[in-house]
């Protein structure tokens, strides 16, 4: 019986952190704006602004969009109440190019209670034919989340899309203040 009621409660602690578990929501707090040309129109680089809706005078940060032609889409997405002491949100920029492969560059911004933005060295993500593999962000209150630490790592998948590996390949301790703005790391599914 002890051993029935303890896989009972390991059943319920489980599943209420797979409840609590939270992901990104598309969300319209925040904007695209100020689409220009930068460099020689040829070039076809073009630059837009990140704002907050209801504030779109400060830019929150600027993205080089680097072929605009093949740009697809760009989304914002919105991760509340991450688990990082002092961050109120994240905020994740997609920009989505559509060639012959399909590839992805997303921003990252925590945005602190002081209403100031952290930003993240960004990551991007190309896929040949179907996602095999790719590389995210993980933050303390997503699945396989850490306490107080934000995790670059590559998801492989497996043919129906759920997720059959996780390799860690940075662990950042929380207000540790050394992000290493590097370049954005890039994964290549062939």
């Amino acid at each position: 019986i002890n051993i029935m009621k303890n896989l009972i409660l390991l059943a319920f602690i489980l599943s209420a952190c797979a409840i609590n578990a939270q992901h990104f929501k598309l969300s319209d707090a925040y904007d695209i704006t100020n689409e220009r040309i930068i460099g020689q129109e040829e070039e076809d680089t073009w630059q837009v602004d990140v704002v907050i809706t209801d504030n779109p005078e400060n830019p929150i940060a600027s993205l080089a969009i680097s072929d605009f032609g093949l740009l697809d889409e760009i989304r914002i997405s919105v991760l509340s109440n991450p688990g990082l002491e002092g961050i109120k949100e994240i905020l994740k920029v997609t920009v989505e190019y559509n060639t012959c492969c399909s590839s992805t560059e997303d921003s990252y911004y925590l945005a602190t209670d002081d209403n100031d933005f952290i930003a993240l060295p960004s990551i991007k993500n190309e896929y040949a034919y179907e996602p095999i593999s790719d590389i995210h962000y993980i933050f303390p209150n997503q699945s396989f989340g850490k306490e107080e630490t934000i995790l670059r790592a590559a998801l492989q998948y497996t043919e129906t899309y759920t997720i059959k590996d996780i390799q860690v390949l940075r662990s950042i301790a929380w207000n540790d203040d050394d992000f290493d703005y590097e370049d954005a790391i890039t994964v290549i599914n062939q």
